[in-house]
């Protein structure tokens, strides 16, 4: 029961394979990938329970077979090898995997497939055909927007979802951890309304998975979904995948509000994000302890940044701006701004303004495709 393939693409299977299984499970076999040799195609599946991964790669097979082995020591042993071609050979009696090459040796033990769990069913209900390139810049658009300790369980998940604006199709992305959010629109071929809430470790998985599709430039996938569950299929240099996931059900807080998202604003400051990223970069040495707190003030055509004053230090930077409106003060959380300025493409960011106590949307200059909602902070 032997097959052979090329190392190149046994690793980077394995690769995705192992973004999908689990890390911490008390299950042994939820450590494990399972293969299975059939005909021409060579099926990889892992899941931790709550996502989920098959890979079909074409391959000659002259005996079926099916295994699970420890995705971790498979792939360390992968990484170790330097010739092209691996070959693979399943003992059916010593439950003993072999694999070899023209230098080196290893054995591993395999536990049957027939132990390892069943991938759910990919949903057929409704389907539409995505722009990966699209859903990459979606999820970089608005990822920034979660804080990785956040308290709230309905905060860790992503939203994607179809609306019609302006008669014009478009999809949207959304994250948030309550004290920010972002959103990114764009046009979109889908028509149909729909509204997906998907957990925000498997999102992140499933991203990494169509970064590397973007990579092969592979120009779209298949998104199918249900009411609990959402597959993505692509086809890479003839290797098929299909990453599922769980759905939340429920409902996404109504972010839209005025209250939340303001469109209606008072007044406006640009300014040059290194300007800004490096005058932060300076108070937050003296902030970093509590929030990143900063004080930012209008005055003229410039911009003060401040650390605010204590008993033991005070910090004050200024920066040129273009102000249009009236002199304005209010607090926020440094590394908020830090963090979308890194997602901007180009140079000017854009403080959108309604008072210092209402959330302030932030936008690059040039694209108003993505809209960044910050509460400011109470002064200490």
């Amino acid at each position: 029961m032997k097959i052979s393939l090329e190392l190149k693409s046994v690793i980077e299977i394995l690769d995705i394979a192992s973004r999908f299984v689990s890390k911490n499970s008390t299950l042994p076999i939820l450590q494990n990938i399972y293969l299975k040799a059939s005909i021409d195609t060579l099926l990889v599946r892992a899941t931790d329970m709550e996502k989920y991964i098959e890979i079909e790669q074409p391959c000659n097979v002259q005996i079926e077979w099916a295994i699970t082995v420890n995705a971790k020591t498979f792939m360390d042993i992968m990484k170790t090898i330097d010739t092209d071609v691996v070959e693979f050979t399943v003992d059916q009696k010593s439950n003993i995997m072999t694999i070899k090459t023209t230098k080196d040796t290893f054995e591993i033990n395999w536990i049957p497939a027939s132990e390892y769990v069943a991938l759910p069913e990919v949903p057929q209900d409704n389907s539409l055909t995505l722009d990966t390139s699209i859903f990459v810049k979606g999820l970089d658009k608005v990822e920034y927007a979660v804080w990785e300790k956040s308290f709230s369980p309905v905060l860790t998940w992503v939203v994607m979802k179809s609306k019609m604006e302006d008669g014009q199709p478009k999809i949207i992305f959304v994250w948030t951890d309550s004290f920010r959010l972002s959103e990114f629109k764009t046009l979109n071929t889908h028509s149909d309304d729909f509204c997906l809430i998907i957990p925000k470790v498997a999102i992140w998985d499933i991203g990494q998975v169509v970064k590397y599709a973007v990579d092969k430039e592979v120009p779209d996938m298949i998104v199918k979904y249900s009411e609990n569950l959402v597959a993505f299929e692509l086809v890479i240099d003839w290797v098929k995948v299909v990453a599922t996931s769980l759905l939340v059900q429920g409902n996404f807080p109504e972010y839209e509000r005025e209250e939340v998202m303001p469109t209606q604003f008072t007044g406006k400051i640009m300014l040059d994000k290194k300007d800004c990223e490096n005058a932060i970069k300076k108070i937050a040495i003296l902030t970093r302890d509590i929030n990143n707190f900063i004080q930012i003030e209008t005055q003229g055509t410039k911009v003060l940044i401040s650390s605010w004053k204590t008993d033991k230090w005070a910090g004050t930077t200024e920066i040129p701006a273009i102000i249009d409106w009236e002199a304005v003060s209010f607090a926020v959380n440094g590394r908020y701004i830090t963090d979308f300025i890194r997602a901007m493409a180009s140079d000017t960011l854009v403080f959108n303004v309604v008072n210092g106590q209402k959330p302030l949307v932030l936008m690059d200059k040039d694209d108003d495709t993505n809209r960044y909602v910050v509460r400011p902070l109470t002064n200490i």
